[in-house]
């Protein structure tokens, strides 16, 4: 309930008693929605809707009985719709108007009252035709992620493959990564580990043993730098790592062991050394950077010719490319382009690197000829934020609506997991952060999400939370929450680092974290032995700074409960926030009273058998 001067107001975006079907809805699919008003006098309710870029629907709501209101809404168009509520009443003799909506920008969850309807913030309903399942192989995984140089060298005597001009080798597997850099920022000398695809092939034992399903791989295409976001080649892979017949030996090895590759797509920029610009004369083609006259100096865009021209993020080692050009779009989509020569060869799939500086129609071309070589592999993106409504270079994105990615990473749960366990957000504010992508995802979107906790671009996660106690909270969140867990190789074996270059260091084989390993391994243990925590439904709750979720299904339910505290807390699941659309009393299952340990994660299981 919300209360605004005298008047109480009931209307509340997560239950169904206000709005249903809850979250995101297939076109012409009708919403109905009821909203409450008590102690206004001769109240009237309007529900105003608008499709986004179009005018705004004003539609008076009918009154069933005294301060019930309700109506019904579908959208024939996908994308994002918003609606508000303008209530009108009363008060000593005059007629007032207040403005009812959202408590924040695409956060759902009990309505917020404004007189000024541009202090407003509407609510989100996503339009989608989200409806092929994305591959079972994938939701079933558990994903772990390789930084190839600095994980394994599979060469006898650690010999380094193909050294590379200009760079350095670290004398030592176990030295500490570093820049050497000129006081621009630039980097001056590439520095190399020797890891290569020899050295995961190696190591497949051990990830099956882990309970690993999905390998996603920085990029392996050749490239002059260590990371391989300055893609040199996409056409062959890097001489450092190895060569195509290893590759394909990697994918038919994997697969034996029930794993699945899924390659990193860069494919918004290309690196200055490559065969494509050629800044620096290495490749024998003629580059754009070369001249006007070369097959590739359409994909760039040059302010002065040749030294000026746009790159990502200004970084001028990485030209942007332009996709919308036909000659680059036919290179990556077309016959015998890049997707189809490596979607051939069996991969799981592609992770698209910067996803929100790419068109959507580039992604949907992407899509389309994957699926016409497989529908068995995913097509993922790197999307920072909550991926319904993001807004790139002033166009909404359509990656969730059906016809581009099946999922994206979800950075919103690491960051909300990390904020929480270190004191920086309440329990309420996590579980409304988790409710609304539940509410603005399409279902099979939700359950596709690439989870982590820390990836090649952000610190370590041990680094993060500095104690063991809280990184056990973290694993347990990241193996039972819907989506996909994915873990950044060493993050098990108890690696810690700040962000780049120390978050990307050597693996440390026979140094592991015993405590560490055990955590995750335990984890991943339990989410195999359930498909519950795979596939059931999340119904997530609070209780004062106690987080906690149901994840369930007709045959099985899994209670976690979450202290973020550093003393023990009481909870009562009578008292909980968030169960209100639950058919079921849990009290009675798990019983009422749990007395949570310091840095807890408390699971709790039960048959409905």
């Amino acid at each position: 309930m919300m209360k605004y001067r005298e008047i109480h107001i009931h209307y509340n975006s997560f239950q169904i008693q206000h709005k249903k079907p809850f979250g995101a809805v297939l076109k012409d699919q009708e919403i109905q929605f009821s909203l409450t008003v008590e102690y206004a006098m001769n109240p009237e309710v309007t529900f105003v809707v608008s499709k986004e870029g179009q005018g705004e629907q004003y539609i008076k709501m009918s009154s069933l009985q005294e301060g019930s209101f309700t109506t019904s809404y579908s959208s024939s168009e996908y994308g994002l719709c918003f609606y508000f509520f303008m209530l009108n009443y009363d008060d000593h003799g005059m007629r007032r108007t207040v403005y009812l909506g959202a408590p924040s920008q695409g956060i759902g969850g009990e309505i917020v009252a404004r007189d000024n309807r541009w202090e407003l913030t509407p609510y989100q309903i996503t339009v989608h035709n989200y409806q092929e399942s994305t591959p079972a192989w994938y939701k079933n995984a558990v994903f772990y992620q390789i930084f190839v140089d600095r994980f394994f060298n599979g060469e006898e005597h650690g010999k380094v493959l193909s050294p590379k001009k200009n760079s350095f080798l670290y004398a030592t597997w176990d030295d500490s990564p570093m820049y050497i850099k000129d006081h621009q920022g630039n980097i001056l000398r590439w520095d190399f580990f020797g890891g290569n695809l020899k050295g995961v092939l190696q190591k497949l034992d051990y990830l099956e043993s882990l309970g690993i399903g999905g390998i996603y791989l920085n990029p392996i295409f050749k490239a002059r730098s260590n990371h391989k976001y300055d893609t040199g080649d996409y056409m062959e892979i890097d001489e450092m790592f190895g060569d195509e017949e290893t590759f394909k030996t990697l994918l038919q090895e994997a697969k034996k062991r029930g794993i699945r590759i899924v390659l990193d797509g860069v494919f918004n920029h290309v690196g200055a050394d490559s065969k494509y610009f050629n800044a620096f004369g290495t490749y024998d083609s003629v580059g754009a950077a070369q001249s006007t006259e070369s097959p590739y100096y359409s994909w760039f865009n040059f302010f002065h010719y040749p030294h000026d021209y746009e790159s990502w993020w200004g970084v001028k080692d990485l030209p942007n490319v332009n996709e919308n050009e036909d000659s680059y779009k036919n290179f990556i989509v077309g016959k015998d382009g890049v997707i189809e020569k490596w979607s051939r060869m069996g991969i799981g799939g592609w992770r698209l690197d910067v996803a929100d500086e790419m068109p959507d129609e580039f992604i949907e071309e992407i899509r389309k000829t994957m699926d016409t070589i497989s529908e068995d592999q995913v097509l993922l993106g790197e999307v920072w934020e909550d991926a319904s409504n993001k807004i790139a270079y002033g166009k909404r994105r359509r990656y969730l609506l059906g016809k581009e990615l099946h999922g994206t990473m979800n950075y919103p749960f690491k960051d909300g997991v990390i904020a929480y366990l270190n004191g920086h957000m309440r329990a309420k504010d996590l579980y409304m952060r988790f409710m609304s992508l539940k509410e603005n995802y399409p279902p099979e979107a939700l359950y596709s999400a690439l989870n982590n906790l820390g990836t090649h671009d952000t610190r370590r996660i041990l680094t993060e939370l500095k104690d063991v106690r809280k990184l056990q909270v973290a694993v347990g969140m990241l193996l039972t929450f819907p989506g996909v867990p994915c873990i950044y190789y060493g993050d098990e074996a108890g690696m810690e680092g700040e962000s780049d270059p120390f978050n990307r260091g050597p693996y440390p084989w026979g140094k592991e974290s015993p405590n560490t390993f055990a955590i995750y391994q335990s984890m991943i243990q339990l989410r195999k032995k359930h498909e519950t925590l795979t596939s059931g439904e999340f119904i997530p709750f609070y209780q004062e700074e106690m987080f906690g979720y149901l994840r369930k299904t007709e045959d099985e339910c899994h209670l976690i409960l979450v202290n973020s505290k550093p003393e023990k807390i009481r909870t009562v699941l009578a008292d909980v926030i968030g169960l209100e659309n639950m058919s079921c009393d849990i009290s009675a299952q798990f019983g009422e009273v749990h007395h949570l340990e310091p840095y807890s994660f408390t699971h709790k299981y039960i048959s409905l058998k």
